[in-house]
Parts: C-alpha cells; sequence; structure tokens
C-alpha cells in the first residue's frame, strides 16, 4: 500500500468496504473474510500465494 501510496480510506473506496473494516483486515482485529481480502488484493492488484515456511 505504501508504495502505491494508498490509504486505508482509498482502500476502502476501492473494495466498497467500510473503514473500519479495512482497519481491522490489515491490522488482524478481525477475522480473515475470503470474499474481502480478495477485494484488497484485487484493489492492490495482488494475488495470495502459499508457499511453505523456511525453516531455520
Amino acid at each position: 500500500m505504501k508504495q502505491q501510496a494508498i490509504t486505508h480510506e482509498k482502500l476502502a473506496e476501492l473494495t466498497s468496504i467500510q473503514r473500519p473494516n479495512v482497519t481491522r483486515l490489515l491490522t488482524g482485529q478481525s477475522g480473515a473474510i475470503p470474499e474481502n481480502w480478495q477485494k484488497v488484493l484485487d484493489a492492490l492488484g495482488l494475488e495470495l500465494v502459499a508457499q511453505p515456511k523456511q525453516e531455520g
């Protein structure tokens, strides 16, 4: 978000998610809601990729 100069408020506008809910999602204070996360990722031009954790 920082690289794209997108604020919580702008992300809320892009995703049609209320700003307090965007903040809760980004800070981990709210459970992951797949549909909302997909909206956030789409708005930022990102995709979620799962990969194994590196041991160490």
